[in-house]
């Protein structure tokens, strides 16, 4: 069957990639594309005494609507502004209405069909008193009874919600609350990716399915498989739940909560990745032990940097001590940021690294085997494999594998859970055993630092990548709002050889500031655990230079001396750097004579293990540590460039110039 000029042959080539990935069997995809042409919603009529038809009838295939698609970055915000989403969230999570939230039922409890009949019945009541246009539901129990009503409408959108709900609720933070927790239990995720790179258009979206689709049961035996599609020419996401085994009349329709990849991909985890739903006991976990992870993880997924010879980069040695700079400094870029800032140092632009004195990329340079036989006195503003300084989960894997189970003093304590679920949910029981606080932050390996992050204390929400933060900031009172609130500092290294290691510091360095006042109540507040969701409002940005930064900290703080703290940090950048060159490639930092580099640290100050979460006297005299959150490539320095006018000047003077001068940078 054809719809006007969108034809099947069109839906799969849109199409059939997702249709594969999410396992639906071809025999049902022309079922499929009717139902979504026709916008055909299943809702409450699914399956039934059709069941016993397997996969050849079309009535096996039914589509679902997502009741919410949300970022949860916006989840509080959205559920604050409407409170028509507050009630049917509620609705769909079973909460209670009251500020004192009463303990209910879980969907994922077992209960029998009596109690199910019972429940129905009172929902159905209910609705009828309220005149509300609800729909009913049961747990997709076939009972053998007409409580399943039957519906056949077209597919409401995503934002629709019945105007019958739309009336305000009373102002209750803990629902909001309830629900922000409870909902990890039945949301599910899709990402659609438009193009190439990560932005924010790519990343995750969370959905929560409709009043049917939220009782479907668990099972390790399931009968049913419930995917996303994202329907293209309705710019909106469905869920397509078939059967994927006979079911016999009476049988409940039950799928399995932990169906995805990383399940395939390491079926041993299986316990691990239903505590979501299903609690586990500390001594059920036994000894698990962390170990350092082996060279594949460093190279997967990787392009492999091939090291010049010994011999070869003799050569080059050789050439870079001869080598004439007394003209302009030609520079081969595709970044010039920093480039259009230089003042002091003359250079020209070159469209050929074969004929550059200075190779300038952003992008990620492989040949430099090719650079020192073509080019040998060329300096090239990258080290081979210095991704396991710049990418996260390669530094977490050096600084977590060295010294003791919780790594360094300096760097927290991390975990990469693609391949330490199990070492991370024993970490975690314990500390919950001891009373210990553990609260974490979970962010991807691949993303800048303000995409995808999240805050949580949760378990279930945790099982994500995640790395944790420092639970216990040291704070800043800002004047323009008066809160105390969290900072981080960024500092720039350059680093022109390894092995030994020579490395030197700006002196100078910015700070990025919080907006909210500093609280552990909403961890999903980004305006106050995070300092660089902020740029795109100006207004919220406070833009303060180092020097003004240090007269106020030592004014708040006034046991504190700048100069010791400054001294903690340059011993911690020291020692990242030294860990990143302590293994040979692919597990360290490749020597190469001709490469430098410019890296942007990240800084937080934290109190000692005797600081407490919250700062109440600021007049009580403790110790302050510095702590390492991560290495950048190639930062962004346009706040530095605006701030100190000799920046560009002293990267490009201290990296291939070899004029250092000790007013600007520190030899760390």
């Amino acid at each position: 069957m054809e719809f006007g000029d969108y034809h099947f042959e069109h839906f799969l080539q849109g199409h059939k990639s997702q249709l594969e990935a999410g396992g639906i069997p071809p025999e049902l995809w022309g079922s499929l594309y009717s139902k979504l042409m026709q916008q055909v919603s299943d809702n409450t009529n699914v399956f039934g005494p059709s069941c016993r038809i397997f996969r050849t009838d079309v009535a096996v295939l039914r589509i679902l609507d997502h009741a919410w698609t949300f970022r949860p970055l916006h989840a509080r915000a959205q559920l604050e502004e409407l409170p028509q989403l507050v009630e049917r969230m509620k609705s769909l999570l079973d909460i209670e209405g009251d500020d004192e939230c009463n303990e209910s039922v879980g969907e994922n409890e077992i209960t029998s069909d009596e109690q199910e009949r019972l429940k129905v019945e009172q929902q159905l009541q209910a609705s009828s008193n309220s005149c509300e246009l609800l729909l009913c539901w049961t747990r997709l129990h076939v009972l053998g009874c007409p409580l399943i009503l039957l519906l056949a409408a077209p597919l409401p959108r995503l934002e629709s919600v019945d105007a019958s709900l739309c009336y305000t609720v009373k102002d209750n933070s803990s629902v909001v609350d309830e629900i922000l927790q409870k909902m990890w239990k039945y949301i599910q995720t899709y990402t659609i990716k438009y193009k190439q790179e990560m932005d924010e258009e790519s990343l995750p979206l969370w959905y929560i399915m409709d009043e049917f689709g939220v009782r479907i049961s668990h099972s390790d035996r399931p009968n049913v498989r419930v995917v996303p599609l994202y329907f293209v020419p309705h710019n909106a996401a469905y869920s397509v739940i078939f059967l994927i085994k006979p079911v016999a009349d009476g049988e409940e329709i039950c799928r399995d909560f932990a169906d995805h990849v990383i399940s395939r991909e390491h079926p041993e985890w299986r316990d691990f990745l239903m505590l979501p739903w299903v609690e586990m006991e500390l001594e059920h976990l036994g000894d698990i032990r962390r170990e350092p992870p082996d060279e594949d993880f460093f190279l997967s997924g990787r392009t492999v940097d091939v090291v010049p010879s010994e011999s070869a980069q003799k050569v080059a040695a050789t050439v870079l001590e001869r080598r004439n700079l007394s003209g302009p400094l030609r520079i081969f870029a595709d970044e010039l940021q920093l480039i259009e800032n230089l003042k002091e140092v003359d250079y020209v632009e070159v469209s050929d690294w074969r004929n550059a004195d200075v190779i300038w990329l952003r992008r990620h340079f492989s040949e430099f085997v090719q650079a020192c036989e073509e080019n040998p006195g060329v300096l090239i503003n990258q080290f081979p494999y210095e991704s396991c300084i710049t990418v996260k989960d390669l530094l977490s894997a050096i600084l977590m594998n060295q010294d003791s189970e919780d790594g360094q003093s300096w760097y927290q304590t991390c975990f990469n859970l693609y391949t330490e679920l199990p070492q991370f949910v024993s970490y975690y029981l314990r500390r919950k055993a001891s009373g210990l606080d553990n609260t974490w932050i979970i962010k991807p390996w691949n993303l800048a630092r303000n995409m995808d992050i999240h805050v949580s204390n949760d378990l279930g929400q945790i099982i994500r990548l995640m790395e944790s933060g420092p639970k216990r900031p040291v704070l800043f009172n800002r004047v323009d709002n008066n809160c105390m609130v969290k900072f981080d500092l960024r500092f720039i290294m350059f680093v022109t050889d390894v092995r030994p290691l020579r490395a030197f510091v700006y002196n100078n360095f910015w700070i990025r500031f919080a907006i909210n006042e500093f609280s552990m109540h909403r961890l999903d507040d980004v305006d106050t655990h995070f300092t660089v969701f902020n740029y795109t409002d100006d207004e919220k940005v406070l833009r303060m230079n180092c020097d003004d930064f240090v007269k106020r900290f030592e004014d708040t703080y006034v046991w504190i001396k700048w100069s010791d703290i400054q001294s903690k940090i340059m011993v911690v950048l020291r020692k990242a750097v030294e860990a990143a060159c302590l293994f040979d490639p692919p597990r360290g930092i490749a020597k190469n004579v001709q490469s430098r580099a410019m890296y942007g640290a990240d800084i937080m100050l934290q109190w000692s293990d005797s600081g407490a979460v919250h700062l109440i006297n600021i007049t009580e005299e403790r110790e302050i540590l510095a702590t390492l959150l991560e290495f950048n490539f190639m930062p962004d320095c346009e706040r530095a460039c605006r701030y100190y006018p000799d920046f560009a000047d002293t990267v490009f003077q201290t990296l291939f110039l070899n004029n250092i001068n000790k007013d600007k940078v520190t030899e760390i």
